[in-house]
Order: C-alpha cells, then sequence, then structure tokens
C-alpha cells in the first residue's frame, strides 16, 4: 500500500470503528433490556402473571431513556470539560511557552518548522510549548485549529535532526487538520457517559445490598431488587466500559497511522519519519514521559507516553515496530541505539541562525520541483479541481512555498508578528493608506484610539507592509495570531475597536480589509468571548440553496467584470451541486454583497462537513472559471473556507 492508500484505509477503518462505537451503546441497551426483563419474569411472579413474556415496550422505554440520559449527560459535561484550548494541556504537562522569537538554536529551529507548516496548512500558528523531559515525544491538543498548541519534549527537539523533527510536525499538524482532535474529545466524552451507568450501578449495588433491611435477602423486596438492579447496571456498565475503550483506543490507532501516512504525503520525506521513530525506538526511555499528568494526555502523544503496556488491544497507539515496517519496508525490526540526552553532543547548537536558516531553505529546494512561487504577478493559472484535493491535505510544494516565503519576509514584519504590540501595529500598517498624505491623516487620527508605542511602531512597519508582495499578507496575520492570542480582553477590545474604525475611515471595504477582518474575527472573537460552536443543522443542501445562490453569485461578480463571465462563472460552480445546482440563480450584486454573504456563510456553516467541503469546491470553480484568479480572490476563497472550517493551503503555481 502506498500513503495515500494508508490514509484512505486509516480513514474506512475510523468509519467502521465509529459505527462500532454505536452499536456497542445498542447491544449495552438491548443487553441490560434482556436482563432486567427475565429477572422480572422469574423472580417477580405477580408481575410476571400479568406480563407472561419477555417483551415489555415500558421497560424498553425506561432502559433507553435512562441509559440515553446517563451517557448523553455524561458525555456532554465531559466534552464541556475538554473543550478548552490546547494551552490547559500544555500547562498541566509542564509545558514552556516558547517565545517567537527565542534565541535558543533548537528552540528557534522548531518555531521556524512550526511556522512553515502552519503557512502551507493554511491555519493560524498554534502556540509552542517545551516540556522538560528527555524522553523524544511531541503532542497537538486543542478543539480546533484556531486554539490548537504543540508541545515537544527536550529530547525531541535536540535528539532529532530537522527533517525528523519536521515530519513529527507534520505528524502533529495532520492530527489538528484531519479533525483528530474533536473525534478524540467526543469518543472521550461517550466513553466517559458510559462509566456513569458502571458508576451509578455500583451505587445502586451498595445501597441494596447494604443496606440494614430484615428483607435485604428477599428479591421482592424493594431494597433487594435495587441491588439486582445495580448489579446489572454495574456489570454492563463494565462491558461497556471494555469494549468502549478497545474501540476508542482502536480509533486512535487508526489515526495514528493515517498521520503518519499523512506526514510522508506532506514531507515526501519517508526516510525522516522512519528516522524519528526508530530513534524513539533505540532511546532508552523512548516516548515515555515523566510527568504524573502524562497518563491523562497519552492518546495526544506522538508515542504512547506511558511506561507501562497495557496490551495492544487498550493502546492508543500501535507498536512502533509496525509504524515503521509501514513507513520502511527494509526495516528489519531492530532499532540503533541512541545515546540519552545528557551525553548526546548538539553539536549544531553553535551553529548560527543564519546558517540554519540557510541549510533549511537548501533542504526545500533540493525536495520539490517549482517554476513560481506566486512570488510575482497580479495572477495565476488555476485548477479549481485541486482546491477539494489540498483542503487538510498540504503537500511539498505548499511546505518549500511556506519555507521561502518566510525567509522571504522583511525580518521587521516577521519579528512584529511575534509580539503582542507589534501585531496590533502590523495589522494597521498593513490597512493604512500607501500615500503618504492619506497615510499621515490616518496616523494622527489613530492617536486618539492607539497608545503611542503602537503609532511609533505602525509608523516603522507601514513602508515594508505597503511594499510587501500581497501573497505573503494572509500568511502574516496567521503567523500573528498567537502573539495577539497574549492580549488581555482589554486590550483585544481596543484593537478590535481600532482596528473596525481603520477599515470604515475611508467609507469603503476592500476585498483585503474584509477577509483580513473575518480571518482576526475567526481566530481571536472565540479565544476572548467564548461561545458555543455552531451546531450542526444541515444533513441536505437543498434548505442552504438560497445560501449557496448568494455566496457563487457574489464570487462571480467579485472575479468577472462583463455580464457573460460572470453569468459562465456562476455556472461552473452550481454545476458542481449536480442536479440542484440547476436550480440556482445568479442574482444580482445588490443582493450578493459582503453583507449578505457573510449572513449566508454563517448558515453554510452550520452544515456537515461534506456539504461545506462541496460549497467550497463550488466557490473554486466559481473563482476560476476563467482558468485565472487574482491574488484577492484566492485569498477570499481561503477565508470563506477557513469561516467554514475547511482550511485550505496556499495556492502553489507548479511546473
Amino acid at each position: 500500500m502506498n500513503f495515500f492508500e494508508q490514509q484512505d484505509h486509516a480513514k474506512r477503518r475510523t468509519k467502521i470503528l465509529i459505527l462500532l462505537f454505536a452499536v456497542s451503546i445498542l447491544l449495552l441497551i438491548a443487553g441490560m433490556y434482556l436482563s432486567l426483563a427475565y429477572l422480572i419474569t422469574l423472580k417477580m411472579p405477580e408481575v410476571g402473571k400479568e406480563i407472561p413474556s419477555m417483551w415489555n415496550p415500558q421497560l424498553l422505554l425506561w432502559v433507553i431513556l435512562g441509559n440515553g440520559l446517563v451517557i448523553g449527560f455524561g458525555s456532554l459535561s465531559k466534552i464541556i470539560e475538554l473543550k478548552d484550548g490546547g494551552d490547559r494541556v500544555a500547562e498541566m504537562l509542564g509545558g514552556r511557552l516558547i517565545h517567537a522569537e527565542t534565541e535558543g538554536p533548537k528552540e528557534r529551529q522548531l518555531m521556524n518548522v512550526v511556522e512553515e507548516m502552519a503557512i502551507a496548512s493554511g491555519v493560524p500558528m498554534p502556540m509552542v510549548y517545551v516540556l522538560k523531559d528527555k524522553s523524544i515525544n511531541a503532542f497537538a491538543a486543542g478543539h480546533s485549529p484556531s486554539n490548537a498548541v504543540i508541545g515537544v519534549t527536550t529530547g525531541c527537539m535536540h535528539l532529532l535532526t530537522r527533517d525528523e523533527l519536521q515530519a513529527v510536525m507534520a505528524h502533529e499538524f495532520s492530527h489538528i487538520l484531519n479533525g483528530d482532535m474533536r473525534l478524540n474529545i467526543r469518543t472521550t466524552g461517550i466513553l466517559h457517559g458510559i462509566v456513569s451507568i458502571a458508576v451509578i450501578g455500583r451505587v445502586l449495588c451498595e445501597i441494596g445490598f447494604s443496606a440494614d433491611s430484615d428483607n435485604e435477602n428477599d428479591p421482592r423486596s424493594i431494597l433487594g431488587g435495587i441491588g439486582v438492579l445495580g448489579l446489572v447496571i454495574a456489570a454492563f456498565g463494565a462491558i461497556g466500559v471494555f469494549v468502549g475503550k478497545c474501540i476508542k483506543s482502536s480509533i486512535s490507532r487508526q489515526r495514528e497511522y493515517l498521520a503518519d501516512a499523512a506526514a510522508v504525503q506532506f514531507t515526501r520525506n519517508p526516510q525522516a519519519m522512519a528516522g524519528a521513530l526508530k530513534k524513539i525506538g533505540g532511546l532508552s526511555l523512548g516516548g515515555v514521559l515523566s510527568n504524573p499528568h502524562a497518563e491523562e494526555a497519552s492518546h495526544m502523544f506522538f508515542e504512547r507516553g506511558l511506561a507501562f503496556d497495557i496490551g495492544e488491544f487498550m493502546s492508543t497507539h500501535p507498536p512502533l515496530e509496525t509504524r515503521v515496517a509501514r513507513i520502511d519496508p527494509y526495516f528489519e525490526g531492530e532499532f540503533p541505539e541512541i545515546a540519552p540526552l545528557e551525553q548526546h553532543r548538539i553539536a549544531t547548537d553553535g551553529v548560527s541562525k543564519k546558517k540554519e536558516n540557510a541549510e533549511a531553505s537548501s533542504d526545500f529546494m533540493k525536495s520539490a520541483m517549482m517554476a513560481g512561487m506566486m512570488m510575482g504577478g497580479a495572477k495565476m493559472s488555476w485548477n479549481p479541481e485541486a482546491v477539494a484535493t489540498a483542503a487538510s491535505q498540504p503537500g511539498q510544494a505548499q511546505l518549500q512555498y511556506a519555507a521561502e516565503l518566510r525567509e522571504s519576509l522583511a525580518p521587521e514584519l516577521r519579528k512584529a508578528a511575534h509580539d503582542p504590540l507589534g501585531a496590533q501595529a502590523l495589522m494597521f500598517a498593513m490597512l493604512l493608506r500607501e500615500d503618504d498624505t492619506a497615510f499621515e491623516e490616518q496616523l494622527e487620527r489613530l492617536k486618539t484610539h492607539c497608545v503611542e508605542a503602537i503609532i511609533s511602531e505602525t509608523r516603522i512597519l507601514h513602508p515594508k507592509a505597503a511594499t510587501m508582495d500581497p501573497r505573503a499578507k494572509l500568511p502574516l496575520v496567521d503567523m500573528a495570531i498567537p502573539s495577539l492570542r497574549q492580549l488581555t480582553k482589554d486590550q483585544y477590545a481596543s484593537f478590535q475597536e481600532t482596528l473596525q474604525w481603520l477599515v470604515e475611515s475611508d467609507q469603503q471595504i476592500d476585498l483585503f480589509e474584509y477577509t483580513l477582518g473575518k480571518v482576526l474575527d475567526r481566530h481571536l472573537k472565540n479565544h476572548f468571548e467564548p461561545s458555543a460552536k455552531p451546531r450542526i443543522q444541515y444533513h441536505s443542501i437543498i434548505p442552504l440553496l438560497p445560501r449557496c445562490s448568494t455566496i457563487l453569485s457574489g464570487f462571480a461578480h467579485i472575479g468577472h467584470e462583463d455580464t457573460a463571465s460572470t453569468e459562465h462563472a456562476f455556472r461552473q460552480g452550481a454545476a458542481c451541486l449536480k442536479e440542484l445546482g440547476k436550480n440556482l440563480k445568479l442574482l444580482p450584486y445588490s443582493e450578493c454583497t459582503l453583507g449578505e454573504m457573510d449572513a449566508a456563510v454563517a448558515e453554510l456553516a452550520q452544515a456537515t462537513a461534506p456539504l461545506r467541503m462541496k460549497v467550497v469546491n463550488a466557490l473554486a470553480h466559481t473563482v476560476g472559471a476563467d482558468g485565472e484568479v487574482t491574488i484577492q480572490e484566492a485569498e477570499l476563497l481561503r477565508a470563506f473556507a477557513d469561516m467554514l472550517d475547511c482550511p485550505i493551503p496556499p495556492f502553489v503555481q507548479s511546473s
């Protein structure tokens, strides 16, 4: 099997296992019902006379409702508890936040790799934590790309080469992009609900069998009945927990295989991934963490972080040997011995950052063949079919593009993106007018909204921001997200107010201003003002067709000037919705303004993931109907895809 086939296989197995999870709950309910019905018929003859058979619809209803309420409430409470941002997990494990402008060579290398991965994936730069541990391990935590964090151990940073570290980070980004964190939270929640059933059963057992009553041994007594009921519930609850843990662990193992294969596809470097796994196998500590909370987060790690073996069926990770063998067909099952961290000579610690970056750039140049890196020209050729394929599946082309883009940025802009104050100034600098007179007027008026330090930084950054390649703007915004998350609530409120004023100050909103506002709103608002995520309400595209008309019409008008090309672009997008697309109508521009499109995408975000991806695919065909796309069209599409929770990597023009 090649790596693409491995990904498909892992996804299919995951779907089957999720179905088994549902089946196991149904079997739990059925088993509990049959046992209780049998006991009622056998042990309580006065009731048995009224119910000659084991069919008791009233009892079945109570069993279904009881289990449903317990599992539902238990699951919901656990999911709410786990929905906190990934930084809570990192802090629980003793992680230290790495500053984006760190001077340490190994920390700098790690930040560069993560930054490149974020740009290539089309998601915001996650916060990065280092765990003071000599083992080789890493993790991704959080509920979504907006609140995800990456954590690595000291051993991972120092014992792996840059290529191996990149492979490990690609593995963790795969978990982020494939929604594995959400999936894990849900399965953990359901399992917690089943555990609640077993706990309730044990409590009922204690009440029924330990109560002081003369009739406690009488099966017809109320207390005896409670004890028997508790015994049945506890028994089936325990069986359900065991089966649930096995299924949850099996799902986790499949997602690990998927992440391994996706990382190889991403980096096109199977030897680096195999090398990282082999070093874990050859290190005496392996991936075992010394933190007492390691067991709670073991399912999140790159490699199982526990010292004890809980058996293959209950393990959240496949055996190291199996993982390596899937990547390296020549692997013979033996790991080379790796010296522990304290004995390891870190030869690269004396290497300058300049040399490290040059080597990284050289490695990237050797690993892919590219004709244009989107760093020049107003338009590029466009393949709409590649958009759906690229969503959540970035490749080596995007990785090379990300490395070159990051290196092409002015140092002042990069440094500003890594600092809370500088990040604010950077956003303002990108919005200010390029004309000197207009710029000075805006800056003067800005003084009533900002502190002097931000004004000064904005003035310094503006010339660089005005001349930067427009394709680097949104990636730079993504790089600044972690810094902006470090603002206080009051600072964020002031930043938002100033940003809104700047956007509206010239009485018109262009595409970049709109896109910037949407990206910042999506990845910052919920961090400072937590709110419930939109629930899935649409499982069919039919009720959303009017919204599809609005958003497709808007994109058709934005990218095409004459009526014929606008109509053609709209029809190209509508055709992606098959027969239903024929019912869509091109709306006049006045009915599909940015405000109307805003409302449309908010409702479309409540559809299932496959439906949202269909809409993104339709938008891609609308944008690329003429075979070309402007920078603003491409970035607007990426912003809308992000709002629909279908992040798209940067569009790279290949030879």
